[in-house]
């Protein structure tokens, strides 16, 4: 058994994980079941009651995130109507509609919507080439001391391997992710870690 699947074995099953084979199926991109429970295991050392995140898909993280605690509250920001369809069905059937509260709108514009509150925690999981600009967005709505996770940061294994993609559109997806990912490690005023698990992930911590 490869170590990947016997940790994944560890790992409680959720009754949530059964939106796996739905993802699988229709090609919605969720998650890594490993990365999942660092994040997870993140929030419950912050102690985090309050998180945003950019890119609901079908809500199978989100709602992950909210299962943690009774108290626990996301706002999470949806643009494709068929996801947001989707996740709305799903939030309802798995008893989360307390907890989550799902917002149609594009990131970009959805600003206004969500500065209600203060957050414990940004997740970044949406449009890859922009996560500098949902970083720069939203940040000033973390609490000091509170983290910032961006998923996806190494892009299929593209992102310092650019050589081998030779679709244009994917390049330039990849060249935009790079430069997010240099940006990132030079942000004065958080600390950040670039973690190879997944499809990669940065955990930026607040410090002003």
């Amino acid at each position: 058994m490869e170590n990947r699947d016997y940790i994944t074995q560890l790992n409680t099953f959720s009754k949530l994980d059964e939106l796996r084979k739905y993802a699988v199926e229709h090609q919605v991109p969720i998650m890594d079941k490993v990365a999942l429970e660092l994040v997870k295991q993140l929030i419950r050392i912050h102690r985090a009651e309050s998180i945003l995140e950019i890119g609901t898909a079908i809500a199978y993280s989100g709602m992950h995130f909210a299962s943690i605690s009774d108290s626990m509250h996301v706002t999470t920001i949806e643009r494709s109507p068929e996801m947001y369809e989707q996740a709305v069905q799903n939030i309802e059937a798995f008893g989360y509609d307390k907890q989550l509260r799902l917002i149609f709108e594009d990131a970009a514009e959805a600003f206004a919507q969500v500065n209600d509150r203060e957050y414990d925690i940004l997740f970044i999981d949406a449009a890859k080439a922009q996560s500098k600009k949902f970083f720069e967005l939203y940040s000033p709505l973390v609490r000091k001391g509170g983290l910032i996770i961006t998923d996806n940061i190494l892009y299929h294994d593209f992102v310092g391997n650019i050589e081998i993609v030779r679709n244009r559109n994917v390049k330039q997806m990849v060249r935009k992710i790079e430069k997010y990912n240099d940006w990132l490690k030079e942000q004065p005023g958080y600390t950040t870690n670039f973690i190879d698990l997944g499809d990669g992930m940065s955990i930026s911590v607040k410090e002003i």
